[in-house]
Order: C-alpha cells, then structure tokens, then sequence
C-alpha cells in the first residue's frame, strides 16, 4: 500500500501536471488506442503498466514498438506477471511521482474520455480547494457502454445506498462518497498523506476502499456533472426488478465477495458501508450463484462460500 519515493526533491520541485496511469490486462489493441487517443491532448504524460503474464501468448500483449508505431508517447512498464490492478496502479502512481507529476488519473483499459474531461476535473477541484475544502478525489459522470445508462452519485444513509441521478444540466461538484477508479483524478499530495491502493485485495472494492480511507482522514470526494467518459463494466448485464445489473466471471465474483467480508473488520471504513455490506454478501452469494456466466451453478456457489471464508480468515491476495 505505501507509494515508494525514491527524490523526493524531484516531487516537491516539479510542477508538470497530469500523468495517466493506464493499467492493461491482455488488452484489446483496438480500445486500447481508442482510450490514448482520447487522453494524448489531455494530459501531460502516460503510463501504461501491463498485468499480462509472460509466460502467455503474447500475441495479444503490448510491446514498446507498438506505441511507437501508432504515435504514442508513454512510459512503458510490463509487470510480466498479473499482479492485480492495484499494484499496477501503485506502480504508475510511483511513475508519475518520479516524473514530476503533481496529479494522477487512473484509467481501465476499455475506458475513453469525452474532449476536456482532465481540464473540467481539474477546474472544479481548484474551485473546491479555494473553498478550503480537502479534496480528496475527483471524477467523472461515466456512460456504460453496454446498457448506456449515466453513472449515479453514490452515498450511503443507514441500511440504504443512496443513488442519485445526476443532471445533465448541473454545473456544481456533487459529493459522492466513492467512485470508480477509471477516470479517478487525484493529486499527488493527497496520495502521500492517505496512501496508495491496498495491493493484497488485488481487484475489486479498490476504489471503494481507497476512497472510503481517504474519507476516514476527512478527504472528500466529488463527482463533476461536466466531465464525462465512456466506460464498459462487467462482462454481461441481465435486468432484474427493472434494473440492468452487470455480471462478472466467477473468479470475479469471488473476489467481490472476499474483499467485502474482509473490508467488514477494517475500522477505516464508514460504518454505515460495513453495516449495508453486512446484509449483502448473502445477497451476492446468492445473485451470483443463480446468474454464474459458467452456467455451473453450484460450482460458483461453493466458489463463493470459499470467498466468504477466506474474507473472514484474511486470506488475500491474487485467487490459487
């Protein structure tokens, strides 16, 4: 989770901007140019780390010469191993505090950005840090590609996430207690006081945790109506009670469902998300169970049950 800084001279003298830290997992080249099209012009540098294995087909992998050919300029770290999104994260944030950056913005792989998101993100945060308000995070209104709903503001009352529908008019930063990290725009500064991502719950509930720490040291978080970015979760959706609910793998699902029991004994994080998730991990294990892309129903069920316990016990870390 700590961020190594090997100059710290270097950080507190530079002044250069933003850095992308872009994290790929055996991407598709296609979106994958797409998403640093939509960022070139938009910031002032990029990191790409690569989860893929080596030990894999590269066949689908990124290599240096591949940037090159297309006009890229980005700083280049293969990790040779999937080590989770975290540690990649964790990695390009070390890229952009030895480069000089004084700002990060994480991106997935399948995510692109509408024409002056960076400069709307960093607008609003200078308006709310000259209302001496402590920034923790600022991000996008998203679009899901797959169902083409907006993303909602989230924030939690008791027994209840509040989600709410964000104008396509507002103007003002709307206060959100987490938001996905693709799009996540944070300065540097603020990552040295709260600290990176925790690299031991390798994917999923990242973001949330990272967010909700930042919120326990009194950051706040804030969704900016203006900026906007198109993104892709899950592998599929179903609609359920009228609602279009994204589905995962089934090692996905393991992960979503370990972390959550696991995060329910971290006092970092706001009470009223233990107490809520509390009641949802029978939830998950259930809704997972009956909708597994598998179709092996009983095989994710005892996938699941596996999950609950090693959350319980702390058993982290990347799935054997």
């Amino acid at each position: 989770m700590p961020i190594n800084i090997n100059n710290m001279d270097v950080l507190m003298s530079a002044n250069i901007g933003v850095a992308a830290v872009v994290v790929v997992y055996y991407p598709d080249l296609l979106l994958l140019r797409r998403l640093l099209m939509s960022i070139r012009n938009q910031v002032e540098k990029i990191v790409v780390i690569d989860n893929t294995p080596m030990s894999d087909n590269h066949a689908d992998c990124v290599f240096p010469a591949w940037f090159t050919e297309q006009g890229f300029d980005v700083t280049y770290q293969p990790l040779h191993a999937n080590y989770g999104i975290a540690k990649a994260q964790n990695c390009g944030i070390a890229a952009a505090i030895q480069a000089g950056c004084d700002h990060v913005i994480l991106f997935d792989q399948d995510s692109f950005v509408s024409e002056g998101m960076v400069r709307h993100l960093m607008q609003a945060e200078m308006g709310l840090l000259a209302k001496q308000i402590k920034v923790g995070s600022v991000g996008p209104v998203f679009i899901d590609e797959k169902t083409g709903e907006f993303s909602k503001a989230l924030c939690h009352d008791l027994l209840r996430l509040k989600k709410i529908d964000i104008s396509t008019v507002e103007t003002l930063p709307v206060s959100v207690d987490y938001m996905i990290a693709s799009g996540l725009l944070i300065r540097i500064a603020a990552l040295l006081e709260i600290g990176g991502m925790r690299e031991d719950l390798f994917i999923d509930w990242v973001d949330v945790e990272w967010c909700l720490r930042a919120k326990n040291l009194n950051y706040a978080h804030f969704m900016i109506p203006a900026a906007r970015m198109y993104h892709s979760i899950g592998d599929k959706y179903v609609t359920f009670a009228k609602r279009k609910i994204n589905l995962h793998t089934d090692v996905r699902n393991y992960y979503i469902v370990r972390n959550a029991c696991y995060l329910l004994f971290d006092k970092r994080m706001d009470k009223r998300w233990r107490l809520l998730t509390l009641f949802k991990i029978p939830q998950y294990v259930i809704f997972y169970s009956l909708t597994s892309i598998s179709k092996r129903r009983f095989k994710a069920f005892i996938l699941l049950l596996r999950a609950c316990a090693h959350g319980f016990l702390g058993r982290l870390g990347k799935a054997s």
